[in-house]
């Protein structure tokens, strides 16, 4: 299963139609948090998602929200299983000792509108439109051919003025030859990334230094600042409010596009092992001085996209020591220069002589790991 996105462009009552169900499916979540925990606080036990439909399916009935039936019976359904799984996801944190916290009530301004559909009511109609349940045909764009296809796991959000469709599809497992050599990838703030595959060097620049983000940083500065001499709860703070999330819309993009494409070429030199470092953001993250442009790197993600485009791959992904001195160590004699400052950008081997780009130094160790 692999996961995808689409833009819909529906029309004026259709919208109208989008912003009900995921106001609904808001609403629903609110009312078996709330169920749930009165139930808590009078039996000391919750119901599962199974006992909250049996539940609300009377409130439905009722007759008390009319408006209840003019949405698809599995906005409501859904919301509550949704509920039912951040249930499960904070006991399951309780028992690995994750700091996962309850489920909260969703602010009708704050939270990001979303519902989600049954995957077998939504198909394309082969006219360039999806018919969605009690919504009609929108109409949507997308370089993916769905005539006929299944979608799995379908959910609709509004993200930064966007009505967007999120699913997944079956993909064919495709497994080419692989080379006979092993990878180490070295990642840092300078650049994103520094390869070293059967000794050859690749580098792979940090997009946050490019002209492009840089401009989208400046223009966001410039709107943040428009968003605080705005007065609170005015058309126009929503306005330069919408405007700050759009940058902030268009840096994330920017950043994912780019992620994705370095790994992708990463992944096609077609490696036999690849070795990662094992990193502590959480721990670099309290250097004041780094914090934010470590936070841009957007480490995990590399590393999970590299994960997950190695596994369809066949490609075995292994990760190195979180102490391993990847840096620090001599890939020419095995050397370990304590006294090695972040500062140095050249690795120089009292020992043996060895000068060499500190970044690609590690890569060539972590490629030894392989081994």
């Amino acid at each position: 299963m692999k996961g995808y996105s689409l833009r819909l462009f529906p029309t004026r009552s259709q919208e109208a139609k989008l912003w009900q169900s995921a106001g609904v499916a808001r609403w629903v979540w609110n009312w078996g948090l709330n169920f749930n925990q009165d139930l808590y606080a009078k039996e000391k036990r919750i119901l599962a998602e199974y006992d909250l439909k049996k539940e609300f399916t009377k409130v439905r009935n009722s007759g008390e929200f009319p408006w209840l039936k003019d949405v698809s019976r599995q906005v409501a359904n859904n919301a509550l299983i949704d509920l039912g799984q951040a249930y499960k996801n904070f006991y399951r944190g309780l028992k690995k000792g994750q700091s996962v916290g309850l489920p909260r009530f969703k602010s009708r301004v704050k939270s990001i509108p979303s519902f989600c559909l049954n995957s077998d009511r939504v198909y394309d109609d082969g006219k360039g439109a999806l018919q969605l349940e009690k919504i009609g045909h929108v109409r949507f764009k997308s370089d993916l051919n769905l005539s006929g296809v299944r979608l799995w796991n379908t959910r609709i959000k509004f993200l930064r003025g966007k009505w967007i469709l999120t699913f997944a599809l079956e993909n064919e497992s495709r497994k080419p030859k692989l080379s006979e050599h092993s990878m180490g990838i070295d990642v840092g703030v300078k650049s994103l990334a520094v390869v070293s595959c059967g000794g050859r060097k690749r580098r792979f620049k940090n997009i946050n230094r490019s002209h492009k983000v840089r401009r989208l940083e400046k223009q966001l500065k410039h709107q943040q600042r428009a968003l605080a001499r705005k007065e609170k709860g005015s058309k126009n703070r929503k306005k330069a409010l919408m405007a700050v999330q759009n940058i902030y819309g268009k840096l994330k993009n920017v950043r994912h596009d780019y992620t994705h494409k370095v790994t992708t070429k990463i992944i096609r030199m077609l490696p036999k092992v690849i070795i990662l470092e094992d990193l502590n953001v959480h721990g670099m993250m309290k250097n004041k001085h780094l914090a934010k442009r470590i936070a841009e790197q957007n480490f995990y993600k590399f590393r999970s996209f590299i994960e997950y485009k190695a596994t369809e791959l066949g490609i075995e992904v292994r990760l190195a020591d979180r102490f391993y001195p990847s840096s620090k160590t001599c890939s020419c004699c095995g050397y370990v220069l304590s006294e090695l400052k972040l500062s140095d950008r050249v690795y120089k081997c009292p020992e043996c002589g060895l000068e060499l780009d500190r970044d690609f130094n590690a890569a060539r160790n972590l490629e030894k790991l392989a081994v």
